[in-house]
């Protein structure tokens, strides 16, 4: 009977300590009031169209300080979604024997891209190295996966 009082009060007092936490105060601000719809929505100007005389030829984006090349950032997502770390190294450092260290200089210099693609698209099954999705991988996710092998091979920093 001792033990039930205790845990009576025990709840109550919990119940209270929960219940204080939920009383409003008197002396919070209101919110600010909403600006009506016409006043939130932003006008653009129009640009003018370039004439075939004004147009200028555009060299591809650079990506900005700091930020990856789009080009890179697939490789990436291809590399890590394809296993490719399993053998190779999440950095590219080599982790089987027989896989190349895309960190090392020597063999980035070795390499071609061609040859690279062509590993990609199954030339080397004999010596362990799978097909990039069973060859059916498209060109431009081996561009993409090169250019993530080659930013491997680089210097961090560079």
């Amino acid at each position: 009977m001792h033990n039930l009082k205790r845990f009576l009060t025990l709840c109550a007092a919990v119940a209270a300590g929960a219940l204080s936490a939920c009383v409003v105060k008197d002396n919070v601000p209101p919110p600010p009031p909403m600006k009506p719809k016409e006043e939130q929505v932003k006008t653009v100007e129009p640009t003018k169209p370039t004439t075939e005389t004004s147009a200028k030829p555009t060299e591809p984006a650079k990506p900005a300080e700091g930020a990856e090349d789009p080009l890179i950032a697939k490789g990436r997502e291809l590399y890590n979604g394809n296993a490719c770390a399993g053998c190779h190294g999440d950095k590219g450092q080599g982790v089987l024997p027989n896989a190349p260290k895309f960190t090392d200089a020597a063999w980035q210099q070795k390499e071609k891209d061609e040859e690279i693609v062509a590993s990609l698209k199954g030339a080397k099954a004999a010596q362990g190295m799978p097909a990039f999705k069973g060859g059916n991988g498209t060109d431009e996710e081996h561009k993409a996966l090169v250019a993530y092998i080659r930013f491997l091979g680089k210097p961090a920093g560079k």
